[in-house]
């Protein structure tokens, strides 16, 4: 199985069977969810959450391009 989720100047940060946090070259992490089908694993793509620099805050994009942010 290959996974093919990093690109040039990227970090594993740790791996599990339910996720894998990857450090960006930006310094940003994707926690990136992985999902069991059968004998290997796919990526769930819409679930991917991004850490990245900010305020405390939580932001939220939904299908019809709203962004909803959290204080």
């Amino acid at each position: 199985m290959y996974i093919g989720l990093m690109k040039k100047g990227d970090t594993v940060l740790n791996v599990t069977k339910e996720f894998v946090a990857i450090r960006r070259k930006s310094g940003e992490v994707d926690v990136i969810p992985l999902v069991s089908e059968g004998l290997g694993y796919r990526v769930d793509e819409n679930n991917i959450i991004t850490i990245g620099y900010g305020d405390n805050t939580v932001t939220i994009e939904h299908d019809n391009g709203v962004s909803v942010t959290y204080f």
